[in-house]
């Protein structure tokens, strides 16, 4: 697939995704909506990809839908889900849990982290996103917000069920009603993002995670781990105990789990294959 509004690359088993609209501070877009999938979907199936980073060209991360596609909502000419098609069924999406089949909510039936490395502003649809996302680490430029009832609207995608539960319900609610904006520094403060960096030291550091990730840990481990943290916020402990269990059972019976041994007795890196 040749990308028009996204810029993708795959080096060193990392995938990275850049929002491309820098002149429009990446305004989100129904066409960069479906690129994005399809390079997320790229990189999810590739065995030589350990993790992916999401980021914006600019200075800007995703300044939320462009406006263009607003006016047309705003003058009756489209409808809100219209103005951002669902993502193309195919047999991955179909056998994702029910809470997974969205154009938003797809990142957490990924197999492969999804990092976030917020750049700038990142409001509105752009904020929604980033929410659906495994790690998320802001530069000191960073600017985040729901901002929807300043244009009238309220919340959307989901956004009402992930925020409450990254950064609490009081919390989520405050920033819904008021819709402001919390700076970097605010947003580490209250379990939003997981780190702050220098700006220029942004996709180093994301990188540095990423390839951590890539290279030191199991694939597989990794898969089950995501799996399972997000699943599990549909569920009772029980279940939950009951599941990882099965899973630990499942992983020591995997060749991840005889090389990491291996490789910790003889002092040497692990040489994981997934499997």
């Amino acid at each position: 697939m040749d990308f028009a509004e996204i810029l993708y690359d795959k080096s060193d088993r990392i995938a990275t995704i850049t929002f491309n609209r820098p002149e429009k501070m990446n305004a989100w877009t129904p066409k960069m909506g479906v690129e994005t999938r399809a390079a997320m979907m790229d990189a999810d199936r590739d065995p030589n990809v350990g993790a992916i980073i999401v980021t914006g060209a600019g200075r800007a991360y995703c300044a939320g839908a462009d406006m263009g596609a607003l006016s047309e909502i705003s003058a009756g000419r489209a409808s809100a889900t219209g103005a951002a098609p669902a993502p193309q069924e195919d047999e991955w999406m179909r056998q994702l849990p029910p809470n997974y089949r969205s154009q938003y909510s797809y990142p957490l039936g990924l197999s492969k982290p999804v990092i976030g490395a917020i750049n700038g502003a990142c409001v509105g649809l752009g904020f929604t996103t980033c929410l659906y996302q495994d790690i998320r680490i802001a530069s000191e430029n960073a600017r985040m917000g729901l901002i929807f009832v300043q244009r009238g609207l309220a919340i959307e995608h989901g956004s009402s069920w992930m925020l409450s539960r990254i950064i609490g319900v009081a919390r989520a609610a405050e920033l819904a009603v008021t819709g402001r904006l919390v700076d970097s520094e605010e947003a580490l403060r209250i379990g939003l993002v997981h780190r702050v960096v220098a700006q220029d030291k942004l996709m180093a550091t994301a990188r540095e995670v990423a390839g951590h990730i890539a290279h030191n840990c199991s694939p597989l481990g990794v898969s089950e781990a995501k799996k399972l943290i997000w699943r599990h916020l549909f569920t009772d402990l029980a279940t939950a105990i009951r599941e990882d269990d099965e899973s630990m059972t499942m992983m020591t019976r995997s060749e991840d789990f005889k090389e990491g041994v291996r490789a910790f007795v003889e002092k040497r890196p692990a040489k994981f294959k997934g499997r």
